[in-house]
């Protein structure tokens, strides 16, 4: 599917896929692809729990966006205490609480710019491709990262599933980041399920040669399904084609500066 806005607005290529994997009966993940708004949602819960806390995180946004056109930060911030309220309120419905990740990104402008507002609460993922460059731009709020942060031996035999930050959680708090729309870049927003099932060095691979997002994440799903397919698997493929600033040229900063270079903070 071709995004394409009036005037200067970017054009943008973009194309989703949910899955509810080989082994679960239901599907708790929940997408948005409709510019501004490229977001996954993963829930937890239990069946009829983390569907529903998923499904109303994205249908948040999907009422406060109606239209094509750039967000503005009061207008995110807006979205964001709506899907915090909205899955809190089925959270309290439960015995056992529910919640979600919420991940993704969210055209804006900034000083007449276009950007990506990067958020992130969880451990659902956005990739920044580039050439041939991957760089994972979210942190997995999970406990195995926070005790690989605090450099704790065993980290890696800590289970990843176990998260520390979510939707509907005591602690629901984001990360939150400008990065620049640039040309040419294109990223992945996904959940878990593609990613304890397929390797960085894997998705690098088939975003560097898979050709249009629609090849890219049916070749992505497949891959999933081929490593197992235990989790629900939601995948988000989205080309910057043209609109944005002027990719940079191989001699200055590389993916990881660029991204150091616009993080104004985390919240």
């Amino acid at each position: 599917m071709r995004l394409l806005a009036a005037g200067t607005e970017p054009v943008i290529e973009v194309a989703a896929r949910t899955d509810v994997g080989l082994k679960r009966a239901v599907n708790e993940d929940a997408v948005l692809a409709a510019d501004p708004c490229f977001l996954v949602a993963d829930g937890m819960g239990g069946h009829e729990a983390g569907d529903r806390a998923s499904r109303a995180a994205i249908a948040a946004f999907g009422e406060a966006f109606t239209r094509p056109g750039h967000a503005t930060l009061e207008e995110i911030d807006r979205a964001l205490e709506a899907a915090r309220a909205a899955v809190q309120e089925v959270s309290d419905g439960t015995r056992r609480g529910a919640g979600c990740t919420l991940t993704g990104v969210i055209r804006t402008v900034h000083e007449d710019e276009p950007y990506w507002y990067v958020l992130n609460v969880g451990d659902s993922r956005v990739y920044l491709h580039r050439g041939s460059e991957l760089v994972q731009l979210t942190q997995d709020h999970s406990l195995r990262e926070e005790l690989r942060g605090s450099g704790e031996v065993g980290a890696d035999a800590t289970p990843r599933n176990v998260i520390t930050r979510a939707l509907g959680s005591e602690d629901d708090r984001h990360d939150a980041w400008l990065l620049p729309l640039e040309n040419g870049s294109r990223l992945l927003i996904c959940s878990d399920g593609l990613t304890t099932e397929v390797e960085d060095e894997d998705l690098r691979a088939v975003l560097t040669v898979g050709g249009r997002p629609t090849s890219v994440a049916e070749e992505l799903l497949r891959r999933a399904h081929a490593g197992g397919g235990r989790d629900n698997i939601t995948i988000v493929v989205l080309d910057v084609v043209s609109g944005g600033a002027a990719p940079r040229d191989n001699g200055e900063a590389g993916v990881e500066d660029t991204l150091e270079q616009t993080r104004p903070g985390r919240r």
